[in-house]
């Protein structure tokens, strides 16, 4: 089984990948390998965002339905929106706006409908074509981390999977709900516009960056319970990044593919994996004795 993981995700850094958080940062994406028969693009996407006092990282998987002629809809475009705007946005509320996160999630979502509204004029669709360009341009699923020196902070709408400090997050309900479904039915109001509760930003969980060990996000295509029972899942998730002081993206992808990779080849014994587009952004502390 060859697996193809790369490094295939927006990066942007304004400290030459410098942090002064006790954190690195990594992350890779699969095109989902039933998706190379039907010749499908790779539907998931996934931004980071290293600051010296801010890492910011969003993953988004494209709804994959539509009334194209093949069924599939082009959310190759929407993944990269939305996990780009997530991580812009957040980044402009937190070190410009200083939003604390208490408060971060309603300006949050009216900001980045904001954006979303403003790409979707910028297309100009006619009336009868808006719901089919949202639907595959724009609907994807969102899950951001935000950390800084003294909080953090997971938000997602839609499914996916979370693990904060190895505890895993069931987000398997929230399938289907795409935060640019909003855009449907878009009210303005005196308080912004209208959130639809079911396609609202919703905290996962938030805490005291001093007792957050490790991050793992990703889409719905990467977990499944091979790959969790596998020996190395734990250790390369969770465990604290080496034994120097690394922060900043980290290349770990030799080791990744040479100790996960090949256990989880073994297990699946020629069963195809992953069949979905698969994409992680993971987070751990480092260890910062020599």
């Amino acid at each position: 089984m060859q697996m193809l993981f790369e490094y295939n995700v927006s990066y942007f850094s304004d400290s030459n990948n410098h942090t002064k958080l006790p954190f690195s940062i990594f992350g890779m994406t699969q095109q989902g390998l039933s998706h190379r028969g039907q010749n499908i693009g790779n539907q998931d996407a996934a931004c980071i965002y290293i600051g010296k006092n801010a890492i910011i990282g969003a993953i988004a998987d494209g709804c994959t339905s539509g009334k194209n002629l093949n069924g599939m809809s082009s959310n190759q475009v929407g993944a990269n929106i939305i996990s780009y705007l997530s991580v812009r946005v957040a980044r402009k509320l937190l070190l410009k706006n200083n939003i604390p996160f208490e408060s971060f999630i309603p300006p949050f979502q009216q900001t980045l409908i904001d954006h979303l509204k403003r790409a979707l004029n910028a297309l100009g669709p006619w009336k009868q074509e808006k719901r089919e360009i949202i639907n595959n341009f724009f609907s994807a699923t969102i899950i951001t981390l935000i950390i800084t020196k003294e909080r953090y902070l997971v938000l997602y709408c839609g499914d996916g999977n979370a693990f904060i400090n190895g505890e895993g997050k069931d987000l398997k309900q929230q399938g289907g709900k795409y935060f640019a479904s909003n855009l449907f039915d878009l009210i303005y109001t005196k308080s912004g516009y209208s959130i639809n509760p079911n396609y609202q930003i919703r905290c996962l969980q938030k805490g005291n960056t001093k007792i957050l060990n490790s991050i793992l996000i990703s889409t719905d295509g990467f977990i499944d319970s091979d790959v969790v029972t596998a020996n190395h899942f734990s250790n390369f998730f969770f465990s604290p990044n080496g034994t120097i002081i690394k922060n900043g993206f980290v290349d770990r992808k030799k080791e990744f593919r040479i100790n996960l990779l090949e256990e989880i080849s073994a297990i699946k014994n020629g069963r195809v994996w992953p069949t979905d587009d698969a994409t992680f952004i993971s987070l751990n502390r480092v260890n910062q004795f020599s």
